[in-house]
């Protein structure tokens, strides 16, 4: 029996679509200027993790989907979704389903662990991180070795498996990317697994306290 789509259900907000297409861009610009432009390569590290803060204050005030509420689940809830995925009628979520919100999880906390680790980096030569001084020359060099080797490594398995992820659910039918420009999502009504009442209105006063409140705590750890 077919099953017939509902309406398109506005998921994401565009704050968090541009949040998520500007990250690989900037890991891009960050991977390209690394020992070649300094200046340019903090600039868009402050940018990133800015960007990053926000997305996590973000998920504690922002929209109905964006919050982490709404698509960080227990365990067990975990299980039961992989264990239905294998059915031919899996459950939809219009927003992260309960494996895609471990895996957000994770992407965050590696990314903030990379450029927490870059704070207290050194070159050797030029350039030491805003944050070298408060440390002691091993521990610099410890975060030096971590920023460029086991954390960068550790962030493409990560992207790379995301990356697999999206391709998996399209080969089953459905389109996670589609929805990250338009914001919107489209599923049968029956197997929708988390609708919810969206707001109205994008929350104007929410959005410029949190994305103050990122950039300002970014800006001052690079400024100290």
């Amino acid at each position: 029996m077919s099953t017939i789509p509902s309406s398109p259900v506005r998921v994401w907000d565009w704050s968090v679509r541009l949040c998520h297409w500007s990250l690989p861009v900037l890991l891009g610009l960050l991977w390209y200027y690394a020992g070649e432009d300094m200046d340019r390569h903090m600039l868009f590290a402050q940018i990133l993790m800015s960007l990053v803060l926000y997305r996590v204050i973000w998920g504690f005030v922002g929209t109905p989907y964006a919050r982490f509420t709404h698509f960080v689940y227990h365990p067990r809830h975990v299980l039961a979704y992989v264990r239905a995925s294998l059915t031919p009628h899996k459950p939809v979520y219009l927003s992260h389903n309960p494996l895609g919100g471990i895996m957000v999880l994770v992407l965050l906390g590696g990314l903030l662990l990379q450029g927490s680790t870059g704070l207290f980096a050194t070159d050797d030569i030029f350039y030491t991180g805003p944050l070298y001084d408060y440390v002691t020359n091993d521990t610099a060099e410890q975060m030096t070795r971590w920023h460029k080797r086991w954390f960068y490594w550790g962030l493409l398995v990560l992207v790379g498996l995301h990356v697999t992820a999206v391709l998996l659910y399209r080969l089953r039918g459905e389109n996670l990317v589609g929805p990250m420009f338009t914001g919107r999502k489209q599923a049968p009504a029956e197997r929708v697994a988390d609708h919810l009442r969206h707001e109205q209105a994008f929350p104007w006063l929410r959005f410029g306290l949190a994305a103050g409140v990122a950039w300002a705590a970014v800006d001052a750890l690079f400024r100290l």
